[in-house]
Parts: C-alpha cells; sequence; structure tokens
C-alpha cells in the first residue's frame, strides 16, 4: 500500500562496475492501490513494510565486479491519513532503515546499517479503479561506511494503481536528484537517477496471483571534483516473475526472481525478493 525507492551505491563511485538496487524494484502488486476518504479510519491507518532482497553481484555489464553477493533487508512505518473535505484523496508520510551483508570478491565482507529515507505521499482517486500518486524522498546518508552513498539525496516520482476484475497494474516513474559523494577526502559530483518500473499481475485464488515485472533506470555521468576526471554513467533493464500470497486480512507476502536483460557499467542484477505487509 505504499512506495519505497531504494538505490545502493557499494563499489564507490570511481569503480568501473557499480552495485546497485534499481530504484523501486522493491514494488509488487497493488503497491499503489491505496485507499482515500473513508476508507481511511479517523486514527489513520499503520503500516509495516518489509522488504527483503539476496543478490548475486559477481558478475558485470561491463569490466569487473568487486563484489560476490549482497543481502539487503529494508524496513518501512507507513502511517496514512486523510484531510476533511479532500474525499478522494489520501496522505502518508514514511520512513525507512534497514541493513546489509555485502561480500566481496577479496573475501572481505561489512554488515551493517544502510542509509535512512523518510518521504511524503499524496494521492487521488479519479474513479473507484484508478490511484494517482506523487512521492517525495530525503535520503540520510546514515549508513555504515560500505552500504552508504555518503550523500544527500532527494526523489519525486508519479505511481498509478488500475485495477479492473481480477487485473492489477502497478507502474511509476520517477527522477531522483543525486547530491554530492563525499567521503575520506574524496569529493565528486553524481549523475541523476531516471527510473521507471511496472508490475502487471493476475489473481487466481488468495494464494495464487502471479505477477510479471519490468525495472529500468539511468545514470547520468559524474565527475571527479579534485582531478575533473568524468565518471560513466550506468543503466540497467531488468525482469521478473513472482507471486503475492494472502496470509491473512493483515498480512500479505509477494515472492519474485529478477534477472537483468540488458546494461552498462553496472553488476547484473541475479536476485531473490520478499516483501512483507503488516497492518495493524
Amino acid at each position: 500500500m505504499a512506495a519505497a525507492i531504494v538505490t545502493v551505491c557499494l563499489c564507490g563511485v570511481f569503480s568501473k562496475a557499480h552495485a546497485g538496487i534499481i530504484p523501486y524494484s522493491i514494488i509488487a502488486p497493488h503497491q499503489y492501490q491505496l485507499p482515500v476518504g473513508d476508507e481511511i479510519p479517523k486514527d489513520g491507518i499503520n503500516l509495516l513494510l518489509s522488504y527483503n532482497t539476496w543478490r548475486d553481484e559477481g558478475k558485470a555489464w561491463d569490466g569487473e565486479s568487486g563484489a560476490r553477493s549482497l543481502f539487503a533487508n529494508f524496513n518501512k512505518f507507513v502511517h496514512i491519513f486523510k484531510i476533511d473535505g479532500l474525499d478522494k484523496c489520501g496522505f502518508l508520510w514514511e520512513g525507512v532503515l534497514g541493513f546489509g551483508h555485502l561480500q566481496m570478491k577479496n573475501n572481505t565482507s561489512e554488515t551493517g546499517m544502510i542509509d535512512g529515507q523518510t518521504g511524503l505521499a499524496a494521492w487521488h482517486k479519479p474513479t473507484k479503479n484508478w490511484t494517482n500518486v506523487l512521492e517525495y524522498w530525503l535520503y540520510l546518508p546514515i549508513g555504515s561506511d560500505n552500504l552508504s552513498g555518503h550523500s544527500w539525496n532527494h526523489s519525486i516520482a508519479y505511481m498509478t494503481n488500475y485495477h479492473i476484475g481480477n487485473f492489477t497494474f502497478d507502474g511509476d516513474v520517477g527522477y531522483k536528484f543525486m547530491g554530492d559523494y563525499k567521503n575520506y577526502g574524496v569529493e565528486a559530483e553524481q549523475g541523476n537517477v531516471f527510473f521507471a518500473n511496472a508490475v502487471f499481475a493476475y489473481k487466481v485464488m488468495s494464494q495464487l496471483e502471479p505477477f510479471f515485472k519490468v525495472d529500468y533506470q539511468t545514470t547520468e555521468s559524474g565527475r571527479d571534483k579534485t582531478t575533473g576526471v568524468k565518471t560513466s554513467g550506468q543503466s540497467e533493464l531488468a525482469l521478473g516473475l513472482g507471486n503475492q500470497f494472502k496470509i491473512s486480512d493483515r498480512l500479505n507476502l509477494a515472492l519474485w526472481y529478477e534477472k537483468g536483460i540488458t546494461g552498462r557499467n553496472t553488476t547484473k542484477t541475479n536476485a531473490g525478493y520478499a516483501r512483507f505487509i503488516w497492518a495493524f
């Protein structure tokens, strides 16, 4: 019922191949099917979402990858609320904390906290089947050294959900404004990121809702502010297949596998995902 952006740059801004998660690639069916008006209780709705991914980072589209594997866990608290008089609208505040475990090819590893995130979203429901959402995120460079992007970043995104019968579509397009990378005396301008994601699902029964995903991102080139040397941009297109399970009225689980189809200057996506949503 809410959206998240995650992007983790793990190998440093000057590596030939960067490791990372395509922004919003963690979305699954009904991500943006949000309530409005009387569907939202007076005290609001509280949600806890847990996004988990294990990624094989050993292969890159260009050059060599310095990473072997990554496990990342993102836990998001969401509070949905309404404003009287805006019966076809809804609003939420959200915050994300999590941790990751990165295994490098030189047999070193790091486990620690990932960068925090906080954001706001507002949506409008012109019809009972269609929701349009605008979202803003602030990225906080508070993660462990090798798991942090070491920059203050902002993003905006448009998201939409359309459902009819047993078919559901969720999609988004967004732009991430990257701040300067600053770490151990190194300072660099980072390229901004454009991303787009789509999920197509068909519900057969409560325990069987297969879905197909498309995730894409492209990053502009950057620049070393000390030497003036440009750093390469990157891009990737990935496809995924999975299933959503309704465990109870308050708990949902989605599982899927995702694989990179084409890309440049980034590791090849080869990953499993799990998304839990708990309403309380």
